[in-house]
C-alpha cells in the first residue's frame, strides 16, 4: 500500500533512508522562523519554516551556518551534527535520547531541554512511524529558548521541560 496520498507531490524514498521529517505541529508550537535548516531532505517535502535549506548535496554539515538554525539531523550521524550545533549555539536541535557522549555534550551546552516520548515523524515512506526511543529538543539562545517553551507548553505532546540552573540561583533540594 502506498503512502503517497499522505504527501502528494513528493516521491517516496527508499526504505533504507534515515530521513524523518518533523511534523508541522512542532513548528506551529515553536512559532519561529529559522534562518537555516542544514539537514533538509534532497527531494523537499518537509515543512521546516527556514529561509535557507541545505541538503546532503550541499553538505550542510560543513557549509557556513548563520542565524537561527533548525536541526533534525540524520540519526545515522548524530555525533557530528550535534557537535556542530553546540559550536553554533543558536537554534533548536531534535534528537533521540541515546547512550552516547554527544548527548551529554548537547545537554551540557543547551539553554533549555524538552524531554518527550517519541513522535510520529512524517515521510512519504515512513509517515507515522516513531523512532522507538524517547526524543529531546535542545534550545540554544534566547529566541530558540522562548520557542521551545511555547512548544512544550502548547499541550500537543507530553514531555518534561528542563531549564538550566545557574550556580548563582538558590536551589533547595530535599534531604
Amino acid at each position: 500500500m502506498s503512502n503517497s496520498w499522505l504527501f502528494p507531490g513528493y516521491p517516496p524514498q527508499g526504505a533504507a533512508t534515515d530521513e524523518r521529517y518533523t511534523p508541522a505541529w512542532v513548528f506551529h508550537g515553536l512559532d519561529l522562523a529559522f534562518d537555516l535548516d542544514p539537514a533538509s531532505p534532497v527531494d523537499g517535502g518537509d515543512c521546516v519554516p527556514a529561509r535557507r535549506k541545505l541538503t546532503s548535496a550541499d553538505d550542510g554539515l560543513t557549509a557556513p551556518w548563520d542565524g537561527l538554525v533548525w536541526l533534525n539531523p540524520p540519526f545515522s550521524n548524530l555525533k557530528t551534527w550535534a557537535n556542530r550545533m553546540v559550536a553554533h549555539r543558536c537554534g533548536v536541535f531534535l534528537g533521540p535520547v541515546a547512550n552516547g557522549a554527544w548527548v551529554q555534550t548537547v545537554v551540557g551546552a543547551a539553554d533549555l531541554l524538552w524531554l518527550c516520548r517519541d513522535i510520529a515523524f512524517c515521510h512519504p515512506v515512513h509517515g507515522g512511524r516513531h523512532c522507538s526511543m524517547p526524543l529531546f529538543f535542545a534550545a540554544f539562545g534566547p529566541s530558540a529558548t522562548a520557542g521551545l517553551g511555547r512548544l512544550a507548553g502548547c499541550g500537543r505532546h507530553e514531555g518534561t521541560l528542563l531549564a538550566r540552573v545557574s550556580v548563582n540561583d538558590q536551589l533547595e533540594l530535599p534531604l
